[in-house]
This record gives C-alpha cells, structure tokens and sequence, in this order.
C-alpha cells in the first residue's frame, strides 16, 4: 500500500533532482475515504501544493536578487543579477509514497510527509502550469509582488503530463 501524495517543486529544482523533500497528502482520515471523497481530498492536497510551489519559486528568485551579483566568468544559464531567470514556473509531482513515510499535521484534513529521497519510478504523473499562465504570473510578480502573482496562479489550473514526459518537458521548459 502507498499513499498518494504531491510534492512541490520548481522545474528548476526538478532538474538537479529529487532529494529531501517535503509533501502533501491527505490525513490517515482522509485516506480511508472511496471515491469521489477521496479523489476530492487528492485534489486539495495538489492545490496545496500548487500554492506551496508558487512560495518556493518566488522565494527562490527573491533570495537570489539579494545576494551579490556574480561576475559576467561564474554566471550560468540559471543566475542573473536581476534574479528574473531564476523565476522557475512551479511543478507538482503526484507521488505514491511508502505508507511508512513520516509527516506531521499540516492543516486540517492534510498532512506534510517527509521523503528523505523519491523513487523516480514511484511518481504517478507530473503538473506545470501553461507557459503563458506562468509567463503572466512572473510580469504580475515582477510589475506588483508575489503575493499577487501567487493569486493569479491560483485561478488557473496546471496542465497534466506522464511522468515518462519528465525529460522531455526539461529540455523543453526546465
């Protein structure tokens, strides 16, 4: 038996890989629902997700404003001074994780599990946003902050790829 859950992540974090991460999933509770019940709750837990994404990938790009600009030698496809490519379009990966997985209460009805590591094999499907969702998202972000970005995103629904599409989706959008 595994527990379905939905990891948030960035498509740039999903390209250095999958390590420690935290995910979201219904409670033992909600678990034990059939159905239309628990399809509801599986749904939640991935717009939790979705919204937990979102905080990473702007958190990310606002950290990275803060710290000193790299010189022109040491930059990569990834860093810049304005921060404005490290603006990753967030991904939720849904995962089937071992019963075994530890967690804690996250809000009422969901729990945050801990996986110290994800079995590539285990992950039933990956979410993204459009690209032209995501695109006004980050004007949104960089023109009136990311709280109102975040709200933007939050109207939209993320598109559905196989997981067998990972590494196609990285050169393509990663």
């Amino acid at each position: 038996m595994s527990i379905r859950c939905y990891i948030p992540t960035t498509l740039i974090a999903l390209r250095g890989g999958l390590g420690p991460v935290h995910a979201v999933a219904p409670d033992a509770q909600g678990r034990e629902l059939g159905g239309d019940e628990l399809e509801a709750r599986e749904f939640d837990a991935l717009c939790i997700a979705a919204a937990l994404a979102a905080t990473q990938s702007f958190e990310a790009a606002a950290a990275t404003t803060q710290e000193p600009a790299p010189d022109s030698e040491s930059m990569t496809g990834t860093e810049s001074a304005s921060g404005a490519d490290t603006i990753s379009p967030r991904a939720v990966i849904a995962y089937d994780a071992p019963d075994s997985s530890a967690g804690e209460e996250l809000a009422e009805g969901f729990d945050l599990l801990i996986l110290p590591d994800v079995d590539m094999a285990s992950v039933a499907s990956i979410h993204l946003d459009e690209v032209e969702i995501w695109e006004e998202a980050a004007d949104i972000a960089a023109g009136r902050g990311h709280e109102a970005a975040e709200d933007h995103l939050g109207d939209s629904d993320l598109l559905w790829y196989d997981a067998t599409e990972l590494p196609e989706l990285l050169r393509e959008r990663g």
